[in-house]
């Protein structure tokens, strides 16, 4: 896999954030969303979404 950009990481991270506040989820324990990483909000993602297995935003 080769290097991401900053603004790539930044774009995926919007996508999922939006993706889960448009399924419900708006705080993961005391932690906005936006304070997550990109590998937290992929993982609480695939929690809240089990069957997508490749996220490409």
């Amino acid at each position: 896999m080769g290097e991401q950009t900053y603004s790539d990481i930044q774009r995926k991270k919007t996508s999922i954030i939006d993706s889960l506040i448009h399924l419900g989820i708006y705080k993961k324990g005391n932690k906005q969303l936006y304070e997550l990483t990109l590998h937290e909000l992929e993982t609480e993602y695939h929690i809240v979404n089990p069957e997508i297995q490749d996220i490409s935003f």
